[in-house]
């Protein structure tokens, strides 16, 4: 029988922290690498020592031993611990867990998270590194403390260097409690990396959590995979971000999981319920289901970039058909969510057939949990996508296309509840500036084509640009590009004077401009692309999707716009004669599109600019 031996010859630091001591002297590599005080070694026993009897300490004499013991423990790490490290733990647990989890997985990631990480560095680094981090960003925001914004992100930074230093040995370890802990540790580094607001390096993190999740499933037991679920549901949620924020990409979670709670139908599978669910708890259930028939049904139809792919690409009528009877039926079964709506009179109040005259700025329809808000907007947003495909291939659009504007009317009643100046007041305030999971901005952004008007797109750049950025998701990115798209669109209006009203029906929705925004990434530019579908009239062509115009701009922490490129591809929008010849977004965007059909890690080692800067440039036709 294989029995380990308990070795007493390490240091006292790496004896009581109870890891492996590699025993090097004067100080070990272990202490050293954590950044830990070397407490030596013990001279050697001798026999004289063995056979010693140990006298017995008084009751207060034991207590004051310990005391001073507890003293030296705390004293492990170096000098500056209390005034640099403990705040940065507590902050994780008091606060960042609070914000970043589900309320019913708070006592994992705040209570087993933080237990693993008393004797596993690497935890206990990346715990610090998150908790600086999130701390970092609450200071940034709305310029509380910029001073101390910087100095906790510099500790920030130096954790997650020492995580990172860590990792490669960590991933060496293969026990089921070691791998719990590397997953832990990889979703709390991209966390960290999204408030970096550096999407590669997030979806790098949770990419190698996927691979190890796959590599390990076998292993787990049933216990073990419960006790993952929080785990999960994280990289659930991240997945489902990065489905929206790489272009034209599909679920790489779903696709590398066997589980059977992400197999075919999803409708009929109620949720898990157990004894003691609270409110907050049936609502995290009824997102976690929904975004799994989002992410399911664009693995297999391509249901959340739909619209910017040729008709020959997109989900068929069945399948669209098929997902909005699954949505409307996650609305029926979700009453948490529909419960938790303090004022259920506004939307009751929107009669489809008036939308000319629903009032800007939106009423405020208030939540008592931002979650369900969140809920139902996430629904209404993929939901309206699904109508506005099926409006294309109808007969007569108009019905469809007024369920589509209801849809985003509410969503932007839900968004002025949300960031209205009452909600600062609230128990838990939404707050955009540490989301890391899909926000708000994201929501209103891609609800911005199938406005009424403009003056409802004008109300949702003026909401992006007082968001700001929110986790991966750049509200200034966001509002510039419908910016530009109000612009361009104004101008593809120009034979048509009864749209170009502030208040003006905008024309159908599938005459309209497609924004598509590339990823942004930390000091890099900002490239967008503006695509509309063919018609016979002008291309002989309905089927396809053409790019209309590129543009690209430098951008500051304010979202302010310099050395603005525009280029114009087509004469609906320009009539210069000598415009370049305009190219289809499925030959421009091929490669692209090769590299995130099986997921959206492809877009990992694809460089964002490749095939782009080829385009001829072309002039913007000023005013």
């Amino acid at each position: 029988m294989d029995r380990r031996i308990r070795v007493r010859t390490g240091c006292i630091t790496c004896r009581r922290r109870r890891v492996k001591c590699d025993e090097a002297k004067p100080a070990c590599g272990r202490c050293r690498a954590a950044n830990f005080e070397c407490g030596g070694y013990n001279p050697p026993r001798s026999a004289e020592d063995s056979l010693r009897v140990p006298s017995r300490s008084p009751p207060q004499q034991a207590s004051r031993e310990g005391s001073s013991e507890l003293g030296q423990d705390l004293a492990w790490r170096h000098m500056n611990w209390r005034m640099e490290e403990l705040p940065l733990y507590h902050h994780f647990v008091t606060t960042t867990a609070v914000r970043l989890f589900r309320d019913d997985h708070i006592g994992f990631w705040r209570d087993q998270v933080a237990q693993m990480s008393y004797g596993v560095d690497i935890v206990y680094e990346a715990l610090l590194a998150i908790g600086a981090m999130h701390r970092a960003t609450l200071l940034s925001c709305k310029h509380q403390d910029q001073q101390g914004a910087a100095k906790m992100k510099v500790l920030g930074l130096k954790s997650y260097g020492k995580a990172l230093h860590l990792l490669p040995n960590q991933l060496g370890q293969n026990s089921v409690p070691d791998v719990l802990a590397t997953m832990a540790v990889l979703m709390l580094l991209a966390y960290f990396e999204c408030f970096m607001e550096n999407p590669k390096g997030a979806f790098g993190h949770l990419w190698a959590a996927i691979q190890l999740m796959r590599s390990s499933e076998e292993r787990l037991s049933e216990r073990d995979v419960a006790n993952m679920v929080p785990i999960y549901d994280a990289m659930l949620r991240l997945d489902f971000l990065a489905q929206k924020f790489v272009p034209y990409a599909s679920s790489s979670f779903l696709r590398f999981s066997d589980r059977a709670i992400m197999e075919r139908p999803f409708w009929n599978r109620p949720a898990v319920e157990y004894s003691g669910m609270t409110t907050s708890d049936h609502i995290a259930s009824e997102g976690f289901r929904q975004i799994q028939i989002i992410c399911a049904h664009n693995t297999f139809s391509r249901v959340v970039w739909g619209c910017w792919s040729p008709i020959s690409e997109r989900p068929n009528r069945a399948e669209l058909v098929g997902f909005y009877s699954e949505m409307q039926l996650w609305k029926a079964n979700s009453p948490g969510t529909f419960q938790s709506c303090r004022e259920p009179e506004v939307f009751q109040a929107l009669d489809p057939k008036d939308v000319a005259r629903y009032p800007i700025p939106p009423p405020a329809c208030r939540f008592s949990c931002n979650d369900a808000a969140l809920n139902l907007a996430t629904g209404n947003c993929y939901l309206g996508c699904a109508v506005a495909m099926l409006s294309t291939n109808d007969p007569d659009p108009q019905p469809r296309e007024l369920e589509a504007f209801s849809l985003v009317y509410q969503t932007l009643c839900i968004g002025a509840g949300l960031t209205g100046g009452d909600n600062a007041n609230s128990a838990k305030p939404y707050k955009p500036c540490d989301a890391v999971n899909m926000g708000l901005s994201t929501l209103l952004y891609h609800s911005a084509r199938r406005c009424y008007s403009v003056a409802w797109q004008r109300w949702i750049i003026d909401t992006l640009r007082d968001i700001g950025h929110e986790g991966l998701s750049n509200g200034f990115a966001m509002a510039n590009t419908l910016d530009m798209m109000c612009q361009l669109q104004a101008k593809m209006n120009r034979n048509h004077p009864e749209r170009l009203g502030l208040n003006a029906y905008l024309g159908p929705l599938r005459s309209r401009l497609i924004p598509l925004l590339m990823p942004v990434c930390e000091g890099g530019d900002v490239l967008a692309f503006y695509l509309r579908f063919g018609s016979t009239e002008l291309d002989n062509d309905e089927d396809a999707v053409q790019v209309v115009a590129k543009a690209s701009w430098k951008q500051g922490a304010e979202g302010v716009m310099q050395d603005v490129k525009v280029g114009v591809y087509d004469s609906v929008i320009s009539d210069d004669i000598d415009l370049p010849l305009r190219p289809h977004a499925f030959d421009l965007f091929d490669s692209w599109r090769q590299a995130v059909h099986g997921g959206w890690h492809g877009y990992l080692s694809s460089n964002v600019r490749e095939g782009f800067i080829k385009l001829p440039e072309a002039p913007f036709v000023s005013d």
